[in-house]
């Protein structure tokens, strides 16, 4: 759709008529229109699936401690990261270790 509203206008279809014609609002031809201009194309940015855990730059760690201690808490493996200078939250370790489908250990309190 983002590519027709955009080919009309260019064919020479006012704004106006451009949004009724394809049921959109005005402000959506502008931003399509304005999209195609600073980018040169209508897709969509990403949405979501793209931010990095932070654990990622620890992960051969987390995982050689969860190997070598399979019954390891998220308490013990936040401790193990604080001392390496990463700081994070048990619910972020769990988050994590679920990411590289590990089963994540029992938390205590």
């Amino acid at each position: 759709m983002r590519t027709r509203v955009v080919r009309s206008v260019e064919d020479g279809v006012t704004l106006e008529e451009t949004a009724e014609r394809h049921n959109v609002s005005l402000s959506t031809v502008v931003r399509f229109l304005r999209l195609k201009r600073e980018t040169g194309s209508v897709i969509p940015a990403q949405f979501g699936g793209y931010k990095r855990h932070r654990l990622t730059p620890h992960e051969g760690r987390i995982r050689q401690w969860v190997a070598e201690q399979p019954d390891i808490t998220l308490a013990e493996l936040k401790a193990k990261l604080t001392k390496v200078k990463a700081k994070v939250s048990q619910s972020s370790i769990f988050r994590f270790l679920r990411h590289l489908n590990r089963t994540p250990p029992v938390c205590t309190p």
